[in-house]
């Protein structure tokens, strides 16, 4: 959605026309990636703000601040990630003082760039699901979906998906808004029935890059989302693997579906009738973490803290860098630049080159 700015200028090469000709002049998947987060820019941009005269200092400091809320988000960017997005634009900008459609780069302010996050964060200081954490939810998550089930097998739903939900997470390394709905992008709509594989393990996901990216599931979350798979019964293969049972978005889809509103239980209706539900979003997991968390009394978390979406990846990538190596860690997160990876676990590296350095002077 579109805030507010500054007046336009009514004058200027218009933002669509100067992206498109940046694009044009660069190739492969530098392209690709530069198209997608122009278009994002461009959409986020006030609504006043339509040609390149139009962009000043302000609308690029409010763009920093937004790319900084993103990555401090429990699921969001990374602080390498925010800063590459605004670089985009500040080349497209410089690019367009280049060839005289600007007479100075805005984003290059200080004052512009000032909100930005510093990227000096310690990867040992980001959360990480630890094994003694990861067990902790996975054993009450399981213990609670067997008690739903042993009480009454057809309206144990919600702890059947609470279960395969956290163990996706937990074992798989995807990014929480790669399998759920995401508020700020109309293409993340939640993980389909269709991309999962279960005979194979391995579930199809749109990946950072905006492509379909095929991704291992290890048969510790198979096992949970056959079980699932069998509750649900999905009508079709479009169904969400993860729906929601939030009343007001399922009146949503019944209306939308042309039905009346029933007086009785909405999510009953939807299965009765075929209806597809909405996936659960990004922020309905976050909020289901911190409850899941204080319930199964996850050890190693301070009072306020609870396991966070992006923590669970990183937590499949620190195990699989400790007992398989960088080359497996990033396979499985599918970082395309083994740099991200190589940061991302750069206290594992300090810690073992102390180890070693340790034994160098031992006779001393």
């Amino acid at each position: 959605m579109r805030t507010s700015d500054s007046e336009s200028s009514s004058e200027g090469k218009p933002l669509e026309k100067a992206k498109d000709e940046f694009v044009a002049e660069r190739d492969g998947n530098y392209a690709s990636n530069l198209e997608y987060v122009l278009e994002n820019w461009i959409d986020w941009t006030p609504e006043r703000v339509r040609t390149l005269e139009d962009v000043s200092a302000l609308t690029m400091r409010n763009y920093a601040s937004h790319l900084k809320q993103r990555a401090h988000a429990d699921d969001g960017i990374s602080d390498t990630s925010a800063r590459t997005y605004y670089n985009y634009v500040s080349a497209l900008l410089t690019r367009s003082v280049e060839v005289g459609d600007l007479a100075e780069n805005p984003a290059e302010k200080r004052e512009a760039k000032k909100p930005l996050p510093s990227g000096t964060t310690n990867s040992a200081e980001q959360q990480f699901w630890s094994p003694e954490q990861r067990r902790a939810i996975m054993d009450y998550v399981d213990e609670r979906a067997r008690d739903a089930i042993d009480e009454d097998a057809t309206d144990a739903f919600e702890e059947v998906r609470d279960r395969a939900l956290i163990a996706v997470l937990a074992y798989s390394g995807v990014r929480g808004a790669e399998v759920l709905a995401d508020s700020l992008d109309n293409r993340r709509n939640g993980l389909r029935w269709h991309s999962v594989d279960l005979e194979n393990g391995v579930i199809t996901v749109l990946g950072k890059n905006q492509k379909r990216e095929p991704t291992p599931l290890p048969e510790q979350a198979v096992a949970p989302l056959r079980r699932l798979e069998r509750l649900l019964d999905p009508p079709s293969g479009e169904w969400p693997v993860f729906p929601s049972r939030h009343p007001p978005s399922l009146y949503d889809r019944i209306e939308g579906a042309g039905r009346e509103s029933p007086d009785g239980d909405p999510w009953e209706y939807v299965l009765e009738n075929g209806i597809e539900p909405p996936s659960m979003s990004t922020s309905g997991a976050r909020t289901l973490l911190k409850r899941l968390s204080d319930e199964a009394d996850v050890p190693e978390l301070d009072e306020d803290e609870y396991l966070t979406l992006h923590g669970a990846r990183r937590g499949v990538g620190e195990t699989l860098y400790r007992e398989r190596g960088a080359v497996e860690a990033q396979r499985t997160l599918r970082h395309a630049d083994p740099k991200t990876t190589s940061e991302m676990y750069s206290h594992i590296e300090a810690s073992e080159q102390a180890e070693d350095n340790t034994a160098v002077f031992d006779d001393e």
